[in-house]
């Protein structure tokens, strides 16, 4: 059987850009031979990963809509955070958006959106779509709660990103900004990623103060007065969802305590 290693490299060449592969194609943009790539192909086609497009090519297959569908029904993040995010719509200005959102690499990805009505122009932040970890304020509070060793990491390898978001140009001065962010709790970004809008985000914590993901308002510009009563909203909903997961999660033990002892 393939290598999972050279067999999930093949999967990460399938983009927006280049939606569709060839395995020679595959083989020559991961430096394997031929027969090799014929290999991983096999494997992923067989799992539902990908699937025959004509001509030789190959696109992602059903089985991702399939485990779409599940996260969509089983992620406990999600799960816990969806009618939270439906009941602090009410109280924001017409046209704004709530998101969900969660570290995926070195990007940001969107897990749920509420729209409110007349949103008008649909926000960067979709479903699924990769955004920058340095721009926004959606990112930036996942971003300043980061360990230590990881955001010294994304220094040294993106000085240059960084420095154009205004985090910073050296290593203390994008260490005092994320930690000025981690004191005030939240972040505000006014037109990073869309022109007219306004982001509010707080972080979601894990029990270790880890972040899991961000809980963000985008609204119009022109509501930016209403800035300083949303941020204790956020605030609330957060923590509210951060409780909801540790319930959740002590009831999954409790759970599995009572089957041991009624198997024992």
């Amino acid at each position: 059987m393939a290598g999972p290693d050279r067999t999930i490299s093949v999967l990460k060449l399938f983009t927006l850009e280049s939606p569709a592969w060839t395995v020679e194609r595959a083989a020559a943009a991961l430096g394997v031979s031929a027969s090799s790539a014929y290999r991983y192909v096999a494997v992923l086609t067989e799992a539902g990963l990908l699937t025959p497009a004509g001509g030789g090519a190959y696109v992602l297959g059903p089985a991702f809509i399939q485990y779409d569908r599940q996260i969509q029904l089983t992620d406990p993040l999600l799960q816990v955070a969806r009618p939270v995010m439906e009941e602090i719509l009410r109280f924001a200005p017409i046209g704004s958006t709530v998101l969900l959102c969660r570290l995926f690499g070195e990007t940001v990805l969107c897990i749920h959106q509420v729209a409110g009505r007349m949103s008008g122009e649909p926000v960067s932040y979709e479903r699924g779509r990769p955004m920058p970890l340095f721009k926004g304020a959606t990112s930036k509070a996942i971003l300043a709660w980061l360990p230590s060793r990881d955001l010294r990491r994304l220094f040294e390898a993106h000085r240059a990103e960084i420095a154009a978001s205004g985090l910073g140009r050296d290593w203390p001065t994008f260490r005092t900004a994320l930690a000025r962010i981690r004191r005030a709790g939240h972040e505000v970004s006014r037109g990073e990623l869309d022109a007219g809008r306004v982001g509010v985000a707080v972080p979601i914590l894990d029990e270790g103060r880890r972040a899991l993901g961000s809980l963000s308002y985008v609204i119009a510009a022109r509501e930016s007065a209403s800035v300083p009563r949303l941020v204790p909203l956020l605030t609330a909903a957060a923590r509210g969802i951060e409780g909801g997961l540790l319930r959740d999660e002590e009831a999954e033990v409790q759970e599995a305590q009572s089957g041991a002892v009624l198997s024992s």
